[in-house]
């Protein structure tokens, strides 16, 4: 499974490569579509794994703290 700092490279890498394109061509360019679609499932990604990271944090938290009562 990737890791969140790889995924945050590939975003990067894919949202320069998106400004390139957008300057270079119009609109409507299949190209440009596909590194947008990129750039959003690559960030969708991102989140969903730190999310998880956090929700798996606050539920061992609350493990530690209902087992200390």
């Amino acid at each position: 499974m990737a890791t969140v700092e790889k995924l945050k490279k590939h975003l990067d890498k894919a949202k320069e490569q998106l400004s390139e394109l957008k300057t270079k061509n119009a609109k409507q360019n299949p190209d440009v579509r596909k590194k947008k679609k990129k750039v959003k499932r690559l960030a969708r990604k991102c989140a969903k794994i730190t999310y998880m990271e956090k929700k798996l944090a606050e539920k061992s938290s609350k493990k530690k703290k209902s087992t200390d009562a």
